[in-house]
């Protein structure tokens, strides 16, 4: 029996990258109705974060934010409480309802991960939203040193529909995967480089961090864009 046990021990450790592990997930369900997310979840900017029944994928209940113009008012929630992941590699998913996008010329950000860079005196944000005429793209921003860096795609973010969106965040090897409704969308793949920095302290390579946390809902960075309205259900963080 002894045997046995190691034998599977042994074939678990070999084949664990390609287990999907469930580290987190939430329909929104057990959340009390007009309060933030409970614990866990940690809310972030000044926007408005709130469960309620306007709209859902599953079950009756999803998250609502309100982002207002500029940083301050983001709308964000994010876990660290399963953090750091072994490899500091993780997939996540989650149902997404866009009512507007951001209008042509605001850079905004859905999702991100962030988390001090190993052996370095810096800290990086690796994140997923868009910029031009809505299109999605992947962002690279560091703290300590000036970088800001991106990776355009033609794909636009879908309005006033719920769509599925599935990331792969892989830190020890600089690369990003972003994939819609089940399709990835390539041009936004990042391994090492993107397309260009507005600042050149990291060389342009996008150094990935020792992942620290998730972050998802709505930052415009620049004014002028008004508010958005975004509904986030059925988030899942998996090994793969």
């Amino acid at each position: 029996m002894k045997s046995c046990i190691l034998i599977i021990i042994s074939v678990f450790v070999v084949c664990s990258c390609a287990k999907d592990t469930i580290l987190f997930e939430d329909n929104f369900e057990g959340h009390t109705l007009g309060n933030i997310p409970n614990k866990p979840w940690k809310k972030s900017g000044a926007g408005t974060v709130v469960i309620d029944t306007l709209k859902s994928f599953s079950g009756n209940k999803s998250v609502h934010f309100i982002s207002g113009e500029g940083y301050k008012n983001r709308a964000f929630i994010g876990l660290d409480h399963i953090f750091p992941i072994a490899k500091n590699c993780y997939f996540g998913t989650m149902k997404m309802y866009v009512e507007e996008a951001s209008p042509n010329g605001v850079h905004w950000t859905m999702l991100q991960s962030s988390g001090k860079v190993r052996g370095q005196n810096f800290s990086a944000e690796i994140r997923y939203g868009g910029q031009h005429q809505k299109h999605l793209m992947a962002n690279y921003d560091t703290q300590g040193l000036k970088s800001d860096c991106w990776k355009h795609s033609q794909i636009k973010i879908p309005e006033k529909k719920w769509f599925t969106l599935k990331w792969m965040f892989d830190g020890d090897r600089n690369t990003m995967k972003l994939w819609l409704d089940g399709t990835i969308v390539e041009a936004i793949t990042v391994k090492d480089y993107g397309e260009g920095c507005a600042f050149d302290e990291v060389n342009n390579k996008w150094i990935f961090p020792v992942f620290e946390n998730v972050l998802m809902g709505w930052v415009d960075y620049q004014t002028g864009g008004g508010t958005r309205n975004v509904w986030i259900d059925d988030v899942v963080i998996t090994t793969k």
